[in-house]
């Protein structure tokens, strides 16, 4: 039987070279990776790359937005889990942990502050941004519907609740050069336990 070439051998394609490139901005950043290294990597030439991402900024987003939406779908498996908003905020707080040395992360705060961007560069940097926040919103939402978080500014609550998840992963990973992941996560954790209790002893 004669195998049609053509979308499926496109598409493995795609998949080859964005398997590579991840690999490559994650040990070396956004700047230091080169098209070239992509094309040697992935074992594609130049036209075939260009094809598929016609820059090195549609490659990278591209990776970091795929990136983005596994940590999502891995928070939406590991939710379905658990019972009781409290304890799905606990469980989203380790599900930051555990991502807290992503290397696409410090990659994209990279790509983020190299240089001003287009407009349609801007706007997909945002919608990363409120990508990550979905899952914090979506649960915050869920605590004042249910009448378990005191009712407020939602959108306000999700700038305080994910500054505090993405800063500990920050001041632990350059004041904390000693501790282990399970110390990383007991910070999380303690975190989330001083939000919900409060940390007034009146």
């Amino acid at each position: 039987m004669f195998r049609i070439r053509g979308r499926s051998d496109g598409e493995e394609t795609k998949k080859r070279i964005v398997l590579k490139a991840t690999q490559l901005f994650v040990q070396k950043g956004y700047a230091a990776v080169t098209m070239n290294e992509v094309c040697a990597a992935s074992n594609v030439s130049k036209g075939s790359l260009y094809h598929h991402f016609p820059s090195k900024d549609e490659l990278f987003l591209y990776v970091v937005e795929e990136d983005t939406a596994q940590w999502l779908q891995a928070w939406e498996d590991k939710k379905k889990e658990i019972v009781g908003v409290q304890e799905r905020l606990y469980a989203l707080a380790e599900h930051y942990a555990n991502d807290f040395q992503n290397p696409l992360i410090r990659a994209l705060e990279e790509f983020s502050r190299s240089r001003a961007h287009p407009e349609d560069v801007t706007k997909r940097l945002v919608l990363l941004y409120e990508a990550a926040s979905h899952a914090c919103r979506e649960l915050l939402k869920e605590g004042m519907d249910t009448g378990n978080f005191i009712k407020g500014d939602l959108e306000d609550y999700v700038i305080i609740v994910n500054g505090m998840l993405e800063g500990i992963g920050r001041v632990s990973e350059y004041s904390m050069h000693e501790k282990t992941s399970d110390d990383i996560k007991k910070y999380y954790r303690e975190s989330v336990r001083l939000l919900l209790r409060g940390i007034y002893t009146v």
